[in-house]
């Protein structure tokens, strides 16, 4: 994707969006809760407060455009004339790693 791609955008021009994680209990796997859009830290962990955590809920805010995606889909790809990803198929029918050329078997 490049820079001009939407899907990379804030929301609200301006504004940097953020990931929000949240558990309730330190013995809880954090969680991808959603996301805010925001131009600072304060205003995004205001707002991610607000629409996630209680005041004893564990909340992680990550900036989105700081994230690396490794593997999984390749949402650019989704919209150009796949076919539901069958071509990344292996001989049994996996999708998991098949563009990599590693088989599950």
């Amino acid at each position: 994707m490049d820079d001009d791609d939407p899907r990379r955008r804030p929301r609200i021009d301006g504004s940097r969006q953020w990931e929000v994680f949240y558990r309730d209990a330190s013995a809880e796997p954090m969680r991808h809760v959603g996301s805010v859009s925001a131009p600072s830290e304060d205003l995004a962990t205001e707002q991610a407060r607000t629409l996630f955590g209680d005041g004893d809920a564990d909340l992680w805010l990550a900036p989105a455009d700081e994230f690396l995606r490794l593997g999984g889909n390749d949402l650019a790809a989704k919209g150009e004339g796949s076919s539901g990803g069958a071509e990344n198929r292996d001989a049994g029918g996996d999708a998991r790693g098949a563009e990599n050329g590693v088989s599950a078997e």
